[in-house]
């Protein structure tokens, strides 16, 4: 049994897991110790062993998991639906919840990876002591919750259509949503679209000033989609590895596209930060949630 200084327990059991587009990360402990492993897209079984050895490395003994996946979860049956980014078997109904308790024989949660960050955001990341704001995840895919007056709200905002006649996206039967222009998996092919001789992934995109500066006036509307809806949004927090990787040839564009817009807005940002979480806040969201369904009332 773990302490910290000041002789506070731990009661293990708790795991978190965040099923990311390239990498499985599963969290547990006093001080969240974190195991990262590379996920290669593709079968739902292969997919699930990856992480349930993430899950045991962390802790051998699970007796609660939360999950955070893309895709829409409904968190009635534990199953998750047009994940796409984790691999063509996901683009259907899949009964994670079920799959997993088989798997860990305990109680297993699933919920959505927007919605995860968000708890670990506001509990100990940008957006503590924030009544009103939105998080934005650049990741693989581009995900969107919002916290109305205290009250979590994940959406699916980020497959909103910016342009009909834009890029195909392959998470959804339509063109031209956000993602399909700023998600990790869309940004080499519009980077490619600038520069044919291109080959690599997001994180291969050199800091293209012009290109980057593009991507943050996409991003600036979708802050403004959210400020059109008539919802306060103090601070916007943005995560996900394109976040800190790029965040700052970003947010200079960001901040202008809402300027232009802010005489016709309700409601402008007085902040958008990138988390001080890194790219584990998904999985540390989930194991704080882990914690009070195991635990309750003895975590903070």
């Amino acid at each position: 049994m773990e302490t910290e200084a000041g002789g506070a327990r731990y009661l293990p059991g708790a795991v978190g897991v965040h099923i990311g587009g390239t990498v499985c990360r599963a969290a547990a402990g006093l001080k969240a110790r974190t195991q990262r492993r590379a996920l290669e897209p593709g079968e739902v079984q292969r997919v699930l062993g990856d992480v349930e050895r993430s899950v045991r490395e962390v802790e051998p003994e699970p007796r609660f998991v939360v999950v955070a996946t893309p895709g829409h979860v409904d968190t009635r049956s534990g199953s998750v639906s047009a994940a796409a980014n984790l691999g063509p078997e996901w683009q259907g109904t899949v009964p994670l919840r079920e799959l997993l308790q088989e798997r860990f024989g305990c109680e297993v949660e699933v919920r959505n990876d927007a919605e995860m960050a968000l708890q670990a955001e506001r509990r100990r990341g940008g957006l503590v002591a924030v009544n009103d704001g939105a998080l934005i995840t650049l990741s693989t895919g581009v995900g969107v919750a919002l916290l109305a007056g205290g009250r979590d709200q994940p959406t699916e905002l980020g497959h909103s259509v910016l342009q009909f006649d834009g890029p195909a996206c392959t998470g959804r039967p339509h063109r031209g949503c956000y993602e399909s222009f700023i998600g990790g998996w869309a940004l080499p092919a519009r980077y490619q679209e600038r520069h044919p001789e291109f080959r690599g992934t997001a994180r291969d995109i050199p800091e293209d000033l012009e290109f980057w500066a593009d991507c943050g006036a996409r991003l600036g509307e979708l802050i403004v989609s959210l400020c059109l809806l008539g919802q306060p949004i103090e601070v916007v927090s943005l995560i996900g590895m394109v976040a800190l990787g790029r965040a700052h040839l970003m947010i200079p564009a960001v901040e202008a596209r809402v300027k232009q817009e802010a005489g016709l807005l309700s409601t402008v940002p007085r902040r958008i930060r990138v988390t001080p979480l890194g790219e584990d806040v998904a999985a540390l969201g989930a194991l704080l949630v882990a914690r009070d369904l195991l635990y309750p009332f003895r975590f903070a």
